[in-house]
């Protein structure tokens, strides 16, 4: 396993590219539907293959047919050519956006995790994230998690201290709570970023008073480019995209004080205040990706997911 590096002088091993959603005491049936408060729930796409048979990660719709994901997502996954929003319903990855020998999409920023692609068609109905644009995110302020991550393994017991993650079969759009803890560089792969800091069930440093919140999160396999969302000034800003965790395979929810990046369970987060304006800087003028004519791209994709909500709330739907 590789080691990483988290600023300039501390060491993890196991820091591994992020990945979704578990929860210490809700099971793979909880958060599969839109909060209700505001957060941008219906502009978090899965990454797929051409099939939906497979998946490589999350991203975020910027509008104009552009999303938003981790560098990583993008790398070694051609076989990785659409995106859905909403599970059923699928877009064509652009293959002509790309840099270099790139798979898909144009690396923002360098050094950054982060890379954004592009459709060969508009989602029309699809909200456009909110892009932070100053450094103003309230650390230790509640902030929603969405992603298509996995789940938690269905063999590990509601309140468990160490929740094991699932496999493929247990991905789904979730959402969850946490709260920014700092801001801090971090060195992993060949990835050199600023980065926003979640823990898991840290008392003292999360919103939730003693760090166990029936809807507190913590990142899994496959929420590599899902969103981290705050509500500033009453508008929601998407503040992060995931980009590594701290464990491979399970989230530890413990009531242990956050000392260094071995407390708790440390999530990783691009810093979009830092990255927003060389986000933009990669994408053209609006009007460059084609429109198909609303009868035809308004897929209903609000009512397809709470459909699919409903199918899938059977005992066994996620194990």
């Amino acid at each position: 396993m590789k080691l990483f590096t988290i600023s300039a002088c501390l060491v993890l091993a196991g820091l591994l590219p992020a990945r979704a959603i578990v929860f210490w005491n809700l099971d793979n049936s909880a958060n599969l539907d839109d909060p209700g408060t505001g957060a941008p729930w219906d502009s978090v796409a899965k990454v797929i293959n051409a099939g939906n048979t497979s998946l490589s990660g999350s991203a975020i719709y910027l509008g104009n047919g552009y999303l938003l994901t981790a560098d990583h997502v993008t790398m070694g996954t051609n076989s990785f050519s659409h995106v859905t929003f909403d599970g059923t319903n699928t877009f064509e990855i652009d293959p002509t956006f790309k840099a270099g020998t790139r798979d898909l999409g144009i690396q923002v920023a360098g050094g950054a995790d982060l890379a954004v692609f592009r459709l060969t068609i508009e989602p029309v109905g699809v909200p456009a994230v909110s892009l932070l644009t100053s450094t103003n995110e309230v650390f230790g302020g509640e902030a929603t998690m969405i992603g298509w991550g996995v789940g938690r393994d269905p063999a590990t017991p509601l309140e468990s201290t160490n929740v094991t993650w699932g496999n493929a079969s247990t991905s789904d759009l979730r959402w969850g709570l946490n709260a920014p803890l700092d801001a801090l560089t971090v060195n992993y792969l060949s990835y050199s970023m600023e980065a926003l800091r979640t823990i898991a069930g840290a008392d003292g440093v999360t919103f939730n008073p003693d760090g166990l919140g029936d809807a507190e999160g913590a990142a899994t396999l496959y929420d590599s480019g899902s969103a981290l969302f705050q509500k500033i000034d009453d508008v929601w800003f998407l503040i992060g995209v995931a980009t590594a965790v701290q464990n491979g395979g399970f989230s530890i929810y413990g009531d242990d004080k956050v000392s260094g990046p071995g407390g708790g369970d440390a999530n990783y987060y691009a810093r979009i205040s830092t990255y927003e304006q060389d986000i933009v800087a990669v994408i053209p003028e609006p009007g460059t990706v084609s429109l198909l004519a609303a009868g035809a791209v308004a897929l209903g994709l609000a009512a397809l997911r709470r459909r699919r909500r409903q199918e899938s709330r059977s005992p066994s739907g996620h194990c």
